[in-house]
């Protein structure tokens, strides 16, 4: 997998360039120097829907260890985003670094693990819900067909397909499965069978988590879904500094509509050009041009760049 996402990086790249290039970098550029000395107020909504993941997931975390503090696992947060968005893992690779500290700061390992997967199940659900309340929204917001909204609706479904299968596969015994799956292709190396056991009381403590804490699971569903929504004040902003407002409907659109696109490219570190040609694409079917679309893609990659490298930061002080 990892050669795969090295291999589709550049060819990422090369798109992205061709695309921007084509656009107009005098016509980008002058938007994106229109937000002036207001860019402190692009990096607002997102910190904030960070700082509400980050509340969801201590609402998830039940442990008679540790309890990280809300700040701790903010930052947390942030050091394994940048881990997912970075490296070649198909967006995973933060998972693990995040069990790892909660656990060096005291958190039993199985706490610490539950409450990490049970999150990315539920992240996924309530980001799924968000594109079909956008997608809904969507026709009611577009001021022609040009937005082909079949394939977004078809696109959302296979996403909210794959939220589900990991959402149940949770409660099946998944690590067992795993034991079972690597032992039948001789595959199961010895750290594995070393722990066959922890993983046999790991998958208990799934199927009992979604037994046990149905309030919390829904708590943090929410808390996560009003997350999503908070990102749209982004998009009202940024297309506002530059001097093309939009409504907060179009806004709310813009926002859901692009996650699909974000999804799509999870093979490639930061999903690089899928994003943002999907940003180009939503621009255009919103009759907002392709200028606005390129320029509103380079802002948000200054946006992620900046909370990316607070990231980094988190990690260097972690490690």
């Amino acid at each position: 997998m990892r050669r795969l996402n090295l291999i589709l990086l550049p060819i990422a790249a090369i798109f992205l360039y061709a695309m921007l290039k084509k656009i107009g970098w005098s016509d980008l550029g002058h938007y994106v120097k229109s937000i002036g000395h207001y860019w402190p107020l692009i990096l607002v909504p997102y910190g904030v829907s960070n700082l509400l993941n980050a509340v969801s997931w201590k609402v998830l975390l039940v442990t008679e260890g540790e309890r990280p503090s809300l700040w701790r696992l903010f930052m947390l947060r942030l050091a394994g985003e940048s881990l997912n968005q970075l490296t070649p893992t198909a967006s995973l690779g933060g998972e693990p670094f995040k069990a790892v500290r909660l656990h060096a700061l005291g958190t039993p390992w199985r706490d610490a693990t539950v409450s990490l997967i049970i999150q990315k199940g539920l992240q996924l659900l309530s980001l799924v819900l968000y594109i079909f309340v956008c997608i809904a929204l969507a026709p009611f917001m577009l001021a022609s067909n040009g937005l082909h909204l079949w394939g977004l609706v078809l696109s959302g479904l296979f996403l909210a397909g794959l939220a589900v299968v990991f959402v149940l596969v949770q409660r099946s015994n998944p690590c067992t499965m795993l034991v079972r799956l690597l032992k039948k292709f001789g595959m199961s190396p010895a750290l594995i069978r070393d722990r066959e056991t922890d993983l046999a009381l790991l998958d208990a403590d799934l199927a009992g988590y979604y037994r046990e804490h149905p309030g919390r699971i829904l708590a943090s569903f929410a808390i996560f879904f009003l997350g999503w929504v908070l990102l749209a004040a982004e998009v009202f902003l940024i297309f506002d500094l530059m001097g093309h407002p939009v409504g907060w409907g179009e806004a709310l659109c813009l926002d859901g509509l692009a996650m699909i696109f974000s999804a799509m490219g999870f093979m490639i570190p930061a999903s690089l050009g899928i994003q943002d040609g999907g940003n180009v694409l939503l621009t255009l079917g919103f009759n907002l041009g392709a200028v606005l679309g390129g320029a509103f893609s380079i802002i948000r990659r200054l946006r992620e760049a900046f909370w990316l490298l607070l990231g980094l930061v988190g990690l260097a002080l972690e490690k």
